[in-house]
């Protein structure tokens, strides 16, 4: 083929046309070579977590609850013999870890008044510019001796091993020591290890780190508190404090993908565990629990009555949290609001919205249940009694329901239009009645309220759900956090509603309920459209 000359108009047109016929192609291969670089760099990320995360075994954890949950240990009363020998017993075990540096204000200690230690630990950061942040992971160690009056729910006298409360969760927090320890390269920000002593005589520990921390308490960016992990039952587990910066919730359901665990996300934050100096002095804060139980405070609280499968998958899911914290570009922010906020109106308890009343007729329940819609009784002023349909008539024609699923019909009379045009079928007579019926109330498409909430961002949350409406039907419920609408994200409440008003069914949701992650599809009741 002849090469065109420099400077042809010929030439130029034809490679500038070659070019604009490869541009696509070109930009498809970089975009498909891009992601399989970022697929491949995932996988490995993923192996290399799967891989640390390999170190915390059943075994472990069992060895570690059957020591300090042991009489040897006399309930780990802080001050006591059995709280020292604790404290002791943590050092030994972390003189074992490489890479794991003392962190206290005396080697491993930060000893304060009467009688009391903490036991610190660092991994350093591996980002140059992060590491001077602060991730702080944190479990009481310390139990209540043989119990009193005012710690123990009886009877007294006795040692209170504490093997849930909280000897699991430090159990716990050893393991992710070992975790973290072996990750190459360490988290980009600095994890600092608190086992915390003298939780049980008033949170003494953690608040005398707050007073006088070892790490500016500035650079902290979030504390996870992990207090009583031993007893999970049906996947439940208590999450508090996840209101105190934007996101904190979304981060949680994302370490839940398969829907095991229950999050029973409390509200508010109570003074209850050492979560709430941190959380007092605006530092970001999540705590964990499974639950109090029977042998909560009672010298029964022994280590052979731990779920360890279950304390081993809630160490998984506290090591990826903690692990994406200190890796993520931006940490959490503190929301000043939550301090003073009571429970967001969505989760406050309240009695349900009257439904509006659209037709007013009650349908003979036995033969609703064979698929016919016979009217039982007609409510006095109602639509129904207006329009003239009657006791003893059966419904065959509603809008475009005529025989089939009855509970389609409920939700037909939900969602249609006024005035509604319906046949009957009278006993006494042998030709059906149409009749034109004035429907009261508003009809809805989809059947929901909703809201949003600034501790919940790029999500909807659904605050009412319309009996027997679509939504309804397809079983969306108050207090589900839509995160997707239609494979989109959520990006703002007017978007949304364009959408759910405007889309053809079947509308489709990806909801979170209680950290369960569901993927909830919506049928639309309305009239296929008419061909022109």
């Amino acid at each position: 083929m002849e090469r065109p000359t420099t400077g042809s108009r010929t030439g130029v047109q034809s490679r500038l046309g070659s070019v604009q016929r490869l541009a696509p192609l070109v930009i498809a291969v970089f975009f498909w070579a891009a992601s399989l670089v970022m697929n491949e760099s995932q996988a490995n990320d993923d192996e290399l977590v799967a891989k640390a995360f390999k170190q915390v075994t059943i075994v472990d954890l069992k060895r570690h609850c059957a020591t300090l949950a042991s009489d040897a240990f006399e309930g780990r009363e802080a001050g006591a013999n059995g709280g020292k020998a604790a404290a002791a017993y943590l050092q030994t075990e972390l003189r074992k870890v490489p890479g794991i540096k003392p962190a206290g204000t005396s080697g491993w200690l930060q000893e304060f008044a009467p009688d009391y230690r903490n036991v610190l630990a660092v991994l350093p950061g591996s980002d140059p510019e992060l590491s001077s942040e602060v991730i702080v992971i944190g479990a009481h160690y310390d139990h209540v001796g043989r119990g009193n009056m005012t710690n123990s729910n009886g009877p007294f006298g006795y040692i209170h091993n504490g093997a849930d409360d909280n000897a699991s969760g430090t159990a716990a927090l050893l393991e992710l020591i070992d975790a973290f320890s072996s990750l190459t390269p360490a988290p980009r920000r600095t994890l600092l290890f608190a086992f915390w002593d003298a939780e049980e005589v008033g949170l003494l520990g953690s608040y005398h780190w707050v007073r006088q921390p070892t790490r500016p308490l500035s650079d902290v960016k979030l504390t996870l508190n992990i207090d009583m992990l031993g007893r999970l039952r049906e996947g439940k587990l208590t999450v508090m404090g996840w209101r105190s910066a934007s996101g904190l919730r979304a981060r949680l359901q994302a370490l839940n993908p398969q829907g095991d665990l229950q999050f029973l996300y409390s509200p508010t934050v109570i003074a209850d565990s050492d979560h709430y100096p941190f959380y007092a002095a605006g530092v970001p804060c999540i705590h964990f629990d499974s639950c109090k139980h029977d042998d909560y405070h009672r010298p029964s609280d022994d280590a052979d009555k731990l779920n360890y499968e279950g304390l081993h998958r809630l160490t998984e899911m506290i090591f990826r949290l903690s692990l994406a914290a200190a890796n993520e570009a931006t940490p959490p922010k503190f929301r000043r609001e939550a301090l003073t906020e009571g429970p967001p109106s969505w989760m406050a308890a309240r009695a349900a919205a009257p439904s509006q009343l659209r037709l007013g007729v009650h349908f003979n329940l036995k033969a609703f249940q064979n698929g016919v819609a016979l009217v039982e009784q007609v409510n006095p002023g109602s639509p129904a009694q207006r329009a003239g349909i009657l006791a003893g008539d059966r419904i065959t024609q509603l809008a475009h329901w005529s025989g089939g699923d009855v509970d389609d019909l409920r939700t037909i009379i939900r969602t249609a239009k006024s005035p509604l045009a319906i046949r009957l079928q009278r006993p006494d007579a042998d030709d059906p009645v149409t009749l034109n019926v004035e429907l009261g109330g508003t009809p809805v498409r989809l059947g929901i309220n909703w809201q949003a909430d600034p501790a919940m961002p790029d999500s909807i949350i659904i605050n009412h759900v319309v009996p027997d409406s679509p939504a309804d039907r397809a079983g969306l419920k108050a207090g589900d956090v839509v995160m997707s609408f239609a494979g989109r994200a959520i990006t703002s409440e007017d978007e949304f509603r364009k959408h759910v008003l405007t889309d053809p069914s079947p509308l489709s949701f990806r909801v979170e309920r209680e950290g369960r992650p569901q993927d909830v599809s919506v049928k639309l009741f309305e009239p296929e459209p008419q061909q022109q």
